[in-house]
C-alpha cells in the first residue's frame, strides 16, 4: 500500500504543477514605462496602474481593466483590447499595435515603444511574454488616450 501511494505522489505533484502553469499571469512582474525619458507609468505586481506615482486604475487577474474604480474594458486572450464591450485595439504576438486594422505602432522585444515609426517610450522589464504585451497595450489605450489616435 505504501508503494502505490509513493507512485501516485509524483503524478499528483506533476498534475498540480501543470495546472499552475495554465493560470492567467497578467498580474506578473512590475513594469515601468518611460515617456520622454521620465518615469510615466508603473504596472505593479498586483495589477495596480500608477501614472506619475498616483494609482489611477487596475488590470485585474481576470483581465478586466478598471479606470478610477469603474470597469472600463477587458483584455482578450488573442490580444484584442475591448473598451465598454467594443474592440478598440489589438496587439499581435510580434508586438505590432493596430487600431481598426491600421498599424499605429509596435512594442519591440527590448521594450522600446514606437508610435508611427518613432520612439515614443520604453517599458522595462519587457516583454518576456504575450501577457506583457497585452498588459502594456491596455495601459497605452486606457491611460494615454492620445497614443492610438491617428
Amino acid at each position: 500500500m505504501i508503494r502505490s501511494e509513493m507512485r501516485r505522489s509524483p503524478l499528483v505533484l506533476a498534475a498540480l504543477f501543470s495546472s499552475l502553469l495554465t493560470l492567467p499571469v497578467l498580474a506578473g512582474e512590475e513594469m515601468d514605462v518611460r515617456k520622454d525619458g521620465s518615469l510615466w507609468a508603473r504596472l505593479e505586481k498586483g495589477g495596480a496602474v500608477r501614472i506619475d506615482g498616483v494609482v489611477v486604475g487596475e488590470i485585474e487577474d481576470d483581465e478586466t481593466i478598471r479606470v478610477e474604480g469603474r470597469i472600463a474594458g477587458r483584455i482578450e486572450e488573442d490580444g484584442e483590447i475591448r473598451e465598454d464591450g467594443t474592440v478598440r485595439t489589438r496587439v499581435e504576438k510580434d508586438g505590432t499595435l493596430r487600431r481598426n486594422g491600421t498599424v499605429i505602432g509596435r512594442i519591440e522585444e527590448g521594450g522600446a515603444i514606437r508610435r508611427h515609426g518613432r520612439i515614443w517610450g520604453e517599458a522595462t522589464p519587457c516583454c518576456a511574454s504575450f501577457d506583457d504585451l497585452r498588459r502594456l497595450t491596455a495601459l497605452l489605450l486606457f491611460f494615454d488616450r492620445s497614443f492610438f489616435v491617428r
